[in-house]
């Protein structure tokens, strides 16, 4: 046995725990990045995913269901797939005695910054976003082929959510926009960042009757004659807003105006239409065309506005912010929905701020940057309270996302696809742009 000289012993030993600690703190990084991975998948395992599914060779057949799926999320991440093995991973998932024995292993990898990063990446809100590009309108269809059944249509400049991939070159879209949920070619789509970029100019502006019931007139005044009337409730597309008078489109062929002090305005975006709201849609059409014929005087105007208001009997503006978040926390969970018209069967970013506002009876842009440029006014980040909307910014200048300040450094907000409404901190992600106070 050779002699070990007691300066050259200490050396030995400290080389040998240094080893042994960069061994140890290596495998608790992978261990971290593991578990990076989890979080940002285990919302919803089952959630589609655009790209194709990554192929993970193991040394098994066959190895638990949870391996499968985190190797399968590393396995999208350059570098990091190599963290992996079968004994490792099922090690991992055993017992606490098991997870200590993983720390004596000899695993040696490289990890990356940039696989450490893209572990850990938020996913973009419009990712899966999707706007039609057509000359009219694409069928949408129950299967992906065009032999299957024609659920709905999709119109130019409707908005819809990429739900997954389908056919051998992954050439159709699963979608939903509105009620209709089908399959579309996906060359008939600008999709992802291209769709971001542009999905602000694709909103649609209507004006929405307060009154009973409201004459279109030809010309923009009182002894104008009228084209047909709209009753409470019932929206028209807005070509101009005037302080007087607006001008709208009635029916297909016809254009008008109506008194701007019985409607308001309210965006949306365009939405596929199922059969049946198709044929729905033209029998209201067939009825406006058939109110062109009735005369002024046997079916006069009624401009007494009877529709109950929002309640506002609240003690203080205090008791109706927090009203307003009461509000919004009943949605935490829903679903993510580009374009959606329900904060129940889901919505995004700025429907969800949208709609709860309009509860209340505020009318907000159905758009981020419409938000951030003309709901409610501007305020520091210092003066913020409950019930205020912080605008974000992914690019550094417009707004792309808005959330709900719900108090104590935190929002409610339609975060993205996989996760739906939840509650983060307020300077969770991106540029904050401003603060906009909706209630006076």
């Amino acid at each position: 046995m050779s002699t070990i000289a007691k300066d050259d012993f200490h050396a030995w030993e400290w080389k040998k725990d240094t080893k042994k600690q960069t061994k140890r703190t290596l495998v608790s990084t992978i261990v971290i990045v593991a578990g990076v991975a989890v979080l940002v998948n285990m919302n919803r395992w089952d959630a589609p995913i655009i790209k194709e599914p990554v192929q993970v060779q193991t040394q098994q057949a066959i190895l638990p269901v949870q391996v499968q799926r985190i190797q399968a999320v590393l396995g999208t991440t350059a570098g990091a797939a190599s963290v992996l093995d079968s004994d490792f991973m099922q090690a991992s998932f055993q017992t606490t005695a098991g997870a200590a024995a993983i720390l004596d292993r000899e695993v040696i990898v490289e990890l990356s910054a940039k696989a450490v990063q893209e572990a850990a990446a938020e996913e973009s809100e419009y990712a899966n976003l999707a706007i039609a590009n057509v000359n009219n309108y694409v069928n949408v269809r129950s299967a992906p082929n065009t032999d299957s059944e024609v659920v709905g249509k999709m119109y130019d400049g409707s908005v819809a959510q990429i739900l997954s991939t389908a056919g051998a070159a992954n050439e159709w879209f699963q979608v939903i926009s509105g009620n209709v949920e089908g399959y579309i070619k996906a060359e008939y789509f600008i999709y992802g960042d291209a769709a971001a970029s542009v999905v602000d100019n694709y909103v649609i502006r209507y004006i929405e009757v307060q009154a009973d019931r409201l004459n279109v007139r030809v010309e923009p005044e009182i002894s104008s004659g009228r084209i047909g009337y709209i009753d409470h409730g019932e929206r028209a597309k807005l070509i101009e807003w005037g302080e007087e008078w607006s001008k709208i489109r009635y029916t297909d062929a016809q254009e008008g105006y109506v008194a701007s002090e019985y409607v308001t305005v309210v965006e949306e975006f365009i939405y596929a239409k199922s059969v049946e709201e198709e044929a729905a849609e033209q029998a209201a059409m067939q009825e406006l065309r058939e109110r062109t014929q009735a005369s002024e005087e046997a079916v006069p105007e009624r401009t007494m506005i009877s529709a109950a208001p929002p309640q506002t009997n609240y003690a203080s503006v205090s008791a109706l912010r927090n009203a307003v978040v009461d509000y919004a926390m009943q949605y935490l969970g829903n679903r993510y929905v580009h374009g959606g018209q329900s904060l129940a069967s889901g919505t995004d970013c700025s429907g969800f701020t949208c709609y709860v506002y309009q509860a209340f009876g505020y009318h907000l842009s159905r758009t981020p940057q419409g938000q951030y440029t003309s709901a409610g006014q501007s305020i520091d980040m210092a003066q913020i309270q409950p019930g205020d909307v912080i605008c974000y910014s992914s690019n550094g200048s417009s707004c792309t996302h808005v959330g709900l300040y719900i108090g104590n450094g935190q929002i409610i907000h339609a975060a993205n696809s996989r996760k739906g409404v939840i509650i983060s901190n307020y300077d969770y992600d991106g540029v904050i742009l401003g603060v906009r106070s909706i209630v006076e």
